[in-house]
């Protein structure tokens, strides 16, 4: 076997019996950023950094409990807070990530994205997919804050992460988020996609469809956001969804092998996550990693968590495992 070994050596092959069994990863712990913590680092930064010495003005949130020099907040998933002062502009660029922004606070910067006005207010999503021309101005009074998720890990994987500086060119206007509203969409057919042509979700319309939606057996109301013209996914590799909590009421545990960053728009409660509890507050951050049992409960009125996801990716993989306990 030693001159067998030295042959393998020498053709560059392994031999699979002499390899360790390899045991499952341990489970990712879950981690919680809170506002009262982030925010003045936000602040601090905006006086620090200029937008003439920086592409974006971000802070990445890094999870502890992940390894390795590219992590972020979850697997699959970077999750950060970015900043945009008044009178301020970010450069337009675009790249192969998908990405969202999940609006803070502001009084209505602008995301320009593919030539499209996506006006910024709290508990705004707006969608830059991949290889999307986008650009933000805030000509308003105040700063504007907002999270940024992307799917990052999976390119720097697959080898697939492309920048490209602007200025913006090869453009065709997509159609208003207007017309896709009501149910209605173009009598003309436009050109397939793997995300959604409705780049602006307004707070306003996702809060009313929450509260009209049907609460579940839990109590819980959920909302997803969907392409208008499939009804998936926003983003082909990125889920969201919108979560109501009663006050009081535990939700019904669930397991999955996906992952999700949660911000905390209204309210307060705790979550469990494992051996975890986690206490929360409106504009906090955390996250739910797979293979924990997971639940939830309000302390107050009106508790209300935008969701970001991997559930996408697993779905069209046709790994996703979901579990619920009765």
């Amino acid at each position: 076997m030693a001159d067998l070994r030295d042959k393998f050596a020498a053709a560059n092959v392994i031999a699979m019996w002499d390899q360790e069994l390899r045991p499952n990863l341990p489970l990712v712990p879950s981690h919680i950023w809170r506002w009262h913590e982030v925010n003045p680092l936000i602040g601090e930064a905006a006086n620090a950094v200029n937008m003439d010495d920086a592409e974006r003005r971000v802070l990445i949130l890094r999870n502890p409990g992940l390894k390795g020099p590219a992590s972020g907040a979850a697997p699959n998933l970077s999750v950060n807070l970015q900043v945009l002062m008044p009178g301020e502009k970010a450069r337009p660029h675009r790249h192969t990530m998908h990405a969202l922004r999940f609006v803070l606070e502001g009084k209505g910067a602008v995301t320009i994205v593919e030539g499209k006005p996506c006006p910024m207010l709290p508990g705004d999503l707006i969608l830059t997919p991949g290889m999307t021309w986008h650009e933000h101005v805030n000509d308003t009074n105040e700063r504007s804050v907002w999270v940024d998720s992307l799917d990052v890990p999976i390119h720097g994987f697959l080898e697939n992460r492309v920048f490209e500086p602007g200025p913006v060119r090869g453009l065709t206007p997509p159609p208003a988020d207007e017309v896709f509203a009501a149910g209605l969409s173009p009598a003309k057919p436009t050109a397939p996609t793997s995300w959604s042509p409705m780049f602006r979700y307004p707070w306003e319309t996702a809060v009313k469809a929450l509260d009209a939606t049907t609460p579940d057996a839990d109590g819980a109301r959920r909302l997803r956001y969907t392409n208008p013209m499939t009804g998936g996914a926003v983003l082909s590799t990125i889920d969201c969804y919108l979560l109501g909590l009663s006050k009081g009421a535990e939700t019904t545990a669930y397991r999955t092998n996906s992952n999700a960053a949660c911000v905390v728009v209204e309210g307060e409660g705790q979550s469990r996550v494992g051996d975890d509890t986690i206490t929360w507050g409106p504009k906090d951050i955390f996250i739910l990693p797979h293979g924990q049992w997971i639940s939830h409960r309000a302390s107050t009125d009106k508790a209300r968590i935008f969701q970001i996801t991997d559930r996408e990716l697993f779905r069209r993989l046709d790994f996703l495992r979901d579990e619920t306990r009765h």
